[in-house]
């Protein structure tokens, strides 16, 4: 199938669920007068775009760039596409800024097919290079985001959750559908759905972004670490590359954070941690055993954590943060036995959690 008539029929069936459900005479969205005006707003906001098109670049420059202090990162992507993928992500970029112009011009049904044009060339991007590991990653990230706003592991329960689940099961329903393009288009549903998460894991941090920011970098280099060391010097290919993938998003999040894009930052290095649990996700081993095993983590993580807070007021940022880790992992444990896959999860944000608060606790003690 043509991309053509591939963007045809998913802007028809975008439409028909009610993006452009207004009488004649109305705009097509009011800007955050609906859920579906709200989606479109996220849709062509600057910082999501510009975060899913990094995540993207981050995954091509990953095919072969080389990876400090990790050993073994020899990933088996397709390498002779990765400079067609990279003009696609070009276009993308090219969609997304007429998109937000014709948002900003009030024709809200151009900039809602834009968009989507838009995340369809990602798309067709990742699954030219990486094949039907496109997908399945990026279903296990979605996955992530799920259930970490769920039990509220990132922030208050997410407005636009709902949304979330709702896209993940289109991008299952498309894909076990078969047809020529499905693996495309169903990637594309998971990258909206990924781009709505990183908006609402930054919604509830304005006032603090940037040192939620800060400490989500941090986050992200204990997370590569960490998953260096659950996997070993022996990753297998997928793993492997997605190791260089969270490096990647990594020093891209400190790029923009020097650029004072806090909140692009913040997305960027949540993906990061995203990235590297997936590749423990992977290991081989049962969720019972992961389970134990990060309790351990955690619990090494929360100790090292209050030594290192001893004397902070408990109001302030990185004490709330460490009590935070603390009711994560308090939570974990009582879930572990009938969901043990979710308990790794939250365990996984617990210990990462804390032991970037040891990092920043240190780091201000030695400047």
């Amino acid at each position: 199938m043509s991309r053509q008539r591939t963007f045809n029929l998913m802007l028809a069936l975008l439409l028909a669920g009610g993006l452009a459900a207004c009488d004649e005479s109305a705009e097509v969205l009011e800007p955050f007068g609906s859920p579906e005006g709200t989606e479109l707003d996220l849709a062509v906001d600057d910082d999501l775009t510009d975060a899913i098109l990094a995540d993207a670049e981050a995954a091509l420059n990953a095919v072969s760039a080389p990876a400090p202090g990790i050993p073994g990162l020899f990933a088996a992507p397709n390498e002779d596409f990765v400079d067609e993928a990279r003009a696609l992500l070009e276009q993308a970029r090219q969609k997304f800024i007429e998109a937000r112009r014709a948002w900003t011009h009030g024709d809200t049904e151009l900039a809602a097919e834009l968009a989507f044009e838009g995340r369809l060339l990602i798309a067709e991007a990742l699954v030219l290079v990486f094949g039907e590991d496109a997908y399945a990653d990026l279903l296990l990230r979605v996955d992530n985001v799920i259930a970490w706003l769920e039990e509220e592991v990132d922030g208050r329960n997410s407005d636009l959750l709902d949304r979330i689940r709702e896209l993940r099961q289109e991008a299952v329903d498309i894909r076990e559908g078969g047809g020529e393009n499905s693996l495309v288009e169903a990637t594309e549903r998971l990258i909206l759905a990924l781009q709505i998460g990183h908006r609402e894991r930054a919604h509830h941090r304005r006032q603090e972004i940037a040192q939620h920011a800060q400490h989500a970098i941090i986050m992200a280099s204990v997370a590569i670490d960490f998953a260096v060391e659950i996997i070993g010097d022996d990753p297998n290919e997928r793993q492997a590359h997605l190791l260089r993938h969270a490096l990647q998003l990594r020093n891209e999040a400190v790029a923009v954070f020097e650029r004072g894009r806090f909140r692009l930052a913040f997305s960027l290095a949540r993906e990061a941690v995203n990235v590297a649990l997936v590749a423990v996700l992977l290991e081989p081993g049962s969720d019972v055993s992961k389970v134990d095993y990060m309790i351990g983590v955690s619990d090494g993580a929360i100790a090292a954590g209050q030594e290192a807070l001893n004397g902070f007021s408990a109001d302030t940022f990185l004490p709330q943060l460490l009590e935070h880790a603390q009711r994560l992992q308090n939570h974990a444990i009582q879930i572990k036995d009938r969901d043990p896959r979710r308990a790794v999860h939250i365990l996984w944000y617990s210990s990462i959690t804390a032991w970037a608060v040891v990092l920043l606790v240190e780091g201000a003690s030695g400047s």
